[in-house]
């Protein structure tokens, strides 16, 4: 992809902001540095995973939400409780569930007690193709974190707790 293309992960670092102080000078410049840090960070994380995980036939959601179903076990999970776990809407839990049941990774079982509710399981398949990926995408993860001691990784999570807690406000803008 060719550099001068606006991307967030293009945004300026260091000197390429320069100007922008003597332009606005309210501008908190080191702010805006960490700001261009995160946002292209997170681009290439972004890229990083739907790349990797397009590879193998599936997305992001599909893969969280297989992971999730594998977490629970035979037990499965009721449709609102994949919705909570996954911070999404019940209508885009249907339509995941939809997918990856029309291609035999999943199955609506009736709810015991309760004919009108469903439990959400993985079939072997399904099981067979998470296990075959978190493995290695789990242990990718533990590569890029391991430039950081345990210590720098819970200062990373709390640092990004704080600023994740203020963009309700960011929001505002």
């Amino acid at each position: 992809m060719a550099p001068n293309k606006f991307l967030l992960k293009n945004l300026p670092r260091g000197s390429g902001f320069d100007g922008l102080a003597a332009v606005y000078p309210e501008t908190d410049i080191s702010a805006m540095e960490v700001f261009s840090a995160l946002l292209g960070i997170s681009a290439e994380f972004l890229s990083a995973i739907n790349s990797s995980l397009a590879r193998h036939g599936t997305s992001q959601a599909r893969f969280r939400l297989l992971l999730r179903l594998r977490r629970a076990g035979r037990r499965g999970l009721h449709p609102h409780e994949l919705a909570e776990n996954l911070g999404i809407g019940r209508a885009s839990v249907t339509g995941l569930v939809d997918g990856i049941e029309r291609e035999g990774l999943a199955k609506r079982l009736p709810f015991e007690g309760d004919r009108r509710s469903i439990m959400i399981l993985l079939t072997p398949k399904g099981t067979r193709f998470i296990d075959s990926l978190a493995p290695g995408r789990l242990r990718r993860i533990a590569e890029l974190m391991s430039c950081l001691s345990a210590t720098e990784r819970k200062t990373l999570t709390s640092l990004l707790d704080r600023i994740n807690s203020n963009i309700p406000a960011f929001r505002k803008i």
